[in-house]
């Protein structure tokens, strides 16, 4: 998957959440993200069998780590196809509504471990109603594969601020 585009779908797709209603909660954000984001990636751009779906399975014993990402995109496991569950990863995201310093480092730290293990080459911090992205927290050596966004509403119009350390 070329990370350049991808991330310009992802532009595309937070510019189009003009819905007041999904910057007041981070699950409906999470939701819309997902809608607009299936809507605007051409079928033919992702690896075959790769989706975009709402993580919510990730467990220790399965998938060494218990953390539940917000959104991911990557082929699902199925032992015929793949050797362990990092197979067919593609890209990792959290959200976080009006995230604190606090919060936003957390996060990252919960994006790092799951690079680290379930070795996606790609993750998205994205900061919801705010217009800080928090990318200095993502550590010096996660810099060129974690991208920080920062999405809001303000005035019906959307802002998207994106930070790319490298």
């Amino acid at each position: 998957m070329d990370r350049v585009t991808f991330l310009e779908y992802l532009t595309t797709a937070l510019r189009a959440i003009t819905t007041p209603r999904f910057y007041e909660t981070e699950r409906g954000f999470q939701g819309a993200l997902q809608v607009e984001l299936m809507r605007v990636i051409p079928e033919d751009f992702l690896p075959d069998k790769v989706i975009i779906e709402q993580e919510y399975q990730k467990r220790l014993s399965a998938h060494g780590l218990a953390i539940r990402p917000d959104i991911i995109l990557h082929d699902p496991f199925d032992p015929s196809r793949h050797h362990s569950p990092r197979d067919g990863n593609i890209a990792v995201m959290e959200l976080k509504r009006a995230a604190t310093a606090g919060n936003a480092a957390a996060d990252i730290r919960n994006l790092v471990r799951m690079m680290e293990i379930l070795e996606y080459p790609l993750a998205i911090f994205l900061n919801i109603a705010s217009e800080v992205t928090y990318a200095n927290a993502v550590p010096a050596e996660w810099r060129e594969q974690i991208v920080c966004f920062a999405v809001s509403l303000r005035n019906a119009e959307v802002h998207v601020v994106r930070s790319d350390m490298v």
